[in-house]
């Protein structure tokens, strides 16, 4: 890669950032269309967050990926926003168009396109059980929403915060069926699990040192696939105990790598190079 005074750049803000493998995907679509860009990770404080938004308009940075735990903060920060935005209250990707800063989610496509690919699912009529209330939690119930869901059922250590998701969601689509609980809850927990067509795993547990989830997964009665959004370890706990019980599961690598093709397409507006991507990421496991 030739790094000069005109080479465009890009990245990623998030604290931590160091364990993102976006740089590796980025910068790998960069050199195999041969552009003259570089992705590189910015560690960001909560606190230094306004700052460093005032930094991408100084410097020019061309675009920028936003992970844990700016997405839900971002979105007052910038100029322009887009509807799956507007509607999951969280950002993952930023473009610099002229000065000006638009806000993307291309979580939301790029979940959805990387559950079709594990598991040929279909969203339509069936039923999700969700973990988590956060940013990624918001991304997977607007994808499944947007692909004809019949009932969602969101799971949080904290049932008030998936009390706010529903409400947010039942408003905006009122012929899905939302139904909240608390992961303490483990009777309720057996019963919901056991009548759900996919499990998606969309907080931070099994994360490095962040202790994993303890779920009664062997009540699934209907051979529901298993995803967990994080992708490293690529085996996580989550996925390890699915396995186990001879369940379809998989880790976040390919939503990683579809949420990154959206916001590279939408950065370069050039076709991205889906396999020398994918390459990258699995490569590096």
């Amino acid at each position: 890669m030739d790094i000069n005074a005109t080479t465009n750049i890009y990245g990623i803000f998030g604290h931590p950032v160091s364990h993102s493998l976006s740089p590796l995907m980025h910068n790998r679509a960069f050199d195999e269309l041969g552009l003259n860009c570089v992705y590189l990770g910015f560690d960001i404080n909560p606190g230094e967050l306004s700052s460093a938004v005032s930094a991408i308009k100084t410097l020019n940075v061309k675009g920028i990926n936003i992970t844990i735990p700016h997405k839900e903060a971002m979105v007052k920060q910038l100029d322009d926003l887009t509807e799956p935005v507007i509607l999951t209250g969280a950002v993952n990707t930023i473009k610099n168009e002229n000065g000006r800063l638009v806000g993307y989610n291309t979580d939301v496509p790029g979940v959805m396109r990387a559950i079709k690919e594990e598991f040929n699912f279909d969203p339509q009529f069936k039923t999700a059980f969700i973990i988590g209330a956060g940013g990624a939690s918001r991304a997977v119930i607007a994808g499944m929403c947007l692909g004809g869901i019949r009932q969602i059922v969101i799971v949080n250590r904290t049932k008030s915060k998936a009390e706010l998701l529903k409400t947010q969601f039942n408003d905006q689509y009122p012929n899905v069926i939302f139904k909240t609980l608390s992961l303490d809850d483990s009777k309720k927990l057996k019963s919901l699990i056991s009548e759900s067509d996919i499990i998606v795993n969309s907080s931070s547990a099994g994360m490095g040192d962040i202790p994993p989830l303890d779920l009664p997964l062997e009540t699934i009665a209907n051979d529901s696939p298993v995803y967990d959004l994080v992708y490293k370890p690529t085996l996580t706990p989550l996925v390890k105990q699915a396995r186990k019980l001879g369940l379809k599961a998989e880790s976040g690598l390919s939503m990683l790598l579809y949420q990154g093709v959206e916001a590279f397409e939408i950065w370069t507006e050039k076709k991205a190079p889906v396999e020398s991507m994918r390459e990258a990421l699995f490569n590096s496991q």
